[in-house]
């Protein structure tokens, strides 16, 4: 460090001038090694084909299907959805028999009620034409 704390920028051109004056210029053997690594990597003409290119396999259907799903861990839950859809379908609980039938029964008195009203629509409209 300087003894100068006024001016520091004084030890940094010492520096910088001394690294002016010692210039040295590379070897001719550094610069034969990096013109041939250079020249070794360049990428090769287009036109120009060294080895047949190496295709990747289709892979199967199989393989599709499992890369769709998730792989294996897919495969188990959708495996477990349907034993568990079958097994509820085949032997359902009690409670979801109730609610089922109840959506299944037909109400013959909402079909009543609309036909009711159909008639007197109709009865409407043949009054009002004479």
């Amino acid at each position: 460090m300087s003894m100068n704390d006024k001016d520091d920028s004084l030890d940094l051109e010492l520096w910088f001038s001394a690294s002016r004056k010692h210039t040295a210029d590379p070897s001719d053997d550094l610069l034969a090694r990096v013109l041939g690594d250079a020249a070794r990597l360049q990428p090769q003409a287009l036109g120009i084909m060294t080895a047949a290119p190496v295709l990747a396999p289709k892979p199967s259907l199989w393989d599709q299907f499992m890369n769709a799903i998730g792989g294996w861990s897919g495969l188990a839950g959708l495996g477990t959805a349907t034993v568990a859809g079958l097994w509820i379908g085949i032997s359902p609980p009690a409670m979801l028999q109730n609610v089922s039938s109840a959506l299944t029964q037909s109400d013959s008195s909402y079909e009543t009620t609309y036909l009711n009203a159909m008639d007197d629509y109709a009865a409407l409209m043949i009054e009002g034409d004479q």
